[in-house]
């Protein structure tokens, strides 16, 4: 019995291990998006052309059909999806990685403030408290960065809007997941409305759309595969099962990630009082997810839940 309790424990961690996993490839997207030599629109532009095609032959692999009226259901979030893809890149290269993504994180207050009324999560008293210490730890990192790394306010406003959009993203697709929607049609609907959103502002903004190179094309190939399907696969998947506001306060990890590496690769500096700050946020997180037991996992639901995480080698 103790062993089959042991076992219990380890199938409700899996979507919460699931979220660590997304927010560490979405972590590092911000270093992988400044490696090309284009622009940054030109960049959008293949980036958002090449998902649709892979994430259609996984759906197609797993033996699924698309639905004729996916596109419909996930138009609302494929566009504020485009959106937020905008914003969110082109503030990472207009001001520092650690601002951007860090500004970029204040969703997840947004988040808490909305989960009870339009996703009807309960948030704890102690869910809150570790919220705002979280919150705490990103204020010292934004303090902490002055006018270091490339920091502009300019590009933090552009992380703000982002911020926003980023918190509709996030509600109206948890709301769709929890609804039923195949995880991979979802990613693949989203991907497609996504295209019709940022292409164009593309085309209409970038003047070197035809210079890029191999190792331009090498690295996009790696967001695509890495920071993309992956990142937002196992986010996407883990919604179903994993209260909003549990998920968006682990994303807070993301930008220490971005920022420990925008340091080791880019020579971004990072203060000692945005070192401090990330510890907090950390021992934050570890609350978070220590207070949050299986994170109001539904044991029925797992049992069928998505082959792509719950099955072994």
């Amino acid at each position: 019995m103790k062993l089959l309790a042991f076992g219990r424990k380890q199938i409700a961690a899996t979507p919460v291990f699931a979220v660590f996993v997304a927010v560490f490839a979405w972590g590092i997207g911000p270093l992988l998006f400044l490696a090309p030599a284009i622009s940054i629109n030109s960049i959008l532009f293949y980036r958002v052309l090449f998902w649709p095609p892979l994430l259609y032959l996984i759906v197609r692999r797993r033996g699924s059909r698309i639905d004729k009226g996916l596109l419909k259901s996930v138009f609302v979030p494929g566009v504020i999806f485009g959106t937020s893809t905008i914003f969110g890149f082109t503030a990472i290269t207009t001001t520092s990685v650690a601002n951007a993504t860090i500004i970029g994180n204040i969703s997840t207050a947004m988040v808490l403030l909305v989960a009870p009324k339009f996703l009807k999560e309960k948030i704890s008293a102690l869910q809150i408290v570790l919220a705002f210490t979280s919150f705490a730890g990103v204020l010292a990192i934004v303090i902490g960065a002055g006018n270091t790394g490339g920091s502009t306010l300019h590009g933090d406003f552009l992380a703000l809007i982002n911020a926003l959009t980023w918190t509709l993203y996030f509600i109206s697709s948890k709301r769709r997941r929890v609804d039923g929607v195949d995880t991979w049609q979802f990613l693949f609907g989203v991907s497609v409305i996504q295209v019709f959103v940022v292409v164009p502002y593309a085309l209409i903004t970038s003047n070197d759309i035809m210079a890029i190179s191999l190792r331009d094309l090498g690295f996009i190939i790696a967001m695509t595969l890495f920071s993309g399907t992956i990142g937002h696969g196992f986010m996407i998947w883990a919604q179903k099962y994993v209260d909003a506001s549990v998920s968006s306060m682990i994303l807070l990890l993301g930008p220490v990630i971005s920022s420990t590496g925008a340091w080791l690769v880019y020579k971004q500096e990072i203060s000692l009082t945005q070192v401090l700050g990330g510890l907090v946020v950390l021992a934050s997180l570890a609350g978070v997810v220590r207070l949050s037991g299986s994170a109001k996992i539904n044991q029925e639901v797992l049992s069928n839940a998505d082959p792509l995480l719950n099955s072994n080698p």
